[in-house]
């Protein structure tokens, strides 16, 4: 009787359960296409580009904010009044943790926050020292009291614009990170 099996064409043999039969597997298929193409309808996935959106029009509001400012002839104040070039610091750590918040890396993001409050004080003590230091009990004259009057103002412009700039920054990338993921700087 084995032999008479061993003879036996292919064909005539019991099937392979291994391989199902080409109707029945493309019965399977579409069965399995139709339930995938009914569960993508009932739950939608999240668009993946959502959060780069939110960034955007957040971003773009505050950089309205910023055309405001340089319209009214605000923006580079800050620049030219600070002669310890803190404020470019600032502003370069501020472009930072922007750029943090856009890769999602919220830790990076907490850390530059909280540098620019440390550099905001650090600019704010520059300023005084540099209002100090070019006071003198010594003046004789009119010449010396305009000398004075002008090294309060630049030491007061350094130490309040630093200070301005490096809330403005925190508050920003702290808007975007809770706005943005919820967390906070």
């Amino acid at each position: 009787m084995s032999t008479g099996l061993a003879k036996m064409p292919q064909s005539a043999a019991a099937p392979d359960p291994a391989q199902p039969a080409s109707g029945v597997q493309d019965k399977v298929a579409s069965a399995v296409h139709d339930q995938q193409h009914r569960l993508e309808l009932a739950f939608p996935r999240p668009v993946a580009d959502a959060f780069f959106a939110r960034f955007a029009v957040l971003n773009l509001i505050g950089l309205a904010l910023v055309a405001a400012a340089w319209a009214e002839g605000l923006l580079l104040k800050p620049y030219k009044a600070d002669t310890s070039y803190m404020c470019y610091l600032i502003t370069v750590l501020f472009g930072w943790g922007l750029v943090c918040c856009l890769r999602k890396d919220w830790q990076s993001v907490r850390w530059a926050g909280n540098a620019l409050v440390y550099l905001g004080m650090v600019g704010t003590v520059l300023g005084l020292i540099i209002t100090v230091n070019n006071l003198s009990t010594e003046a004789s004259g009119f010449e010396d009291f305009k000398e004075v009057v002008s090294s309060i103002y630049i030491g007061s412009a350094t130490a309040l614009y630093t200070n301005l700039l490096a809330c403005i920054g925190y508050l920003w990338l702290g808007t975007n990170a809770h706005l943005l993921a919820r967390q906070e700087v």
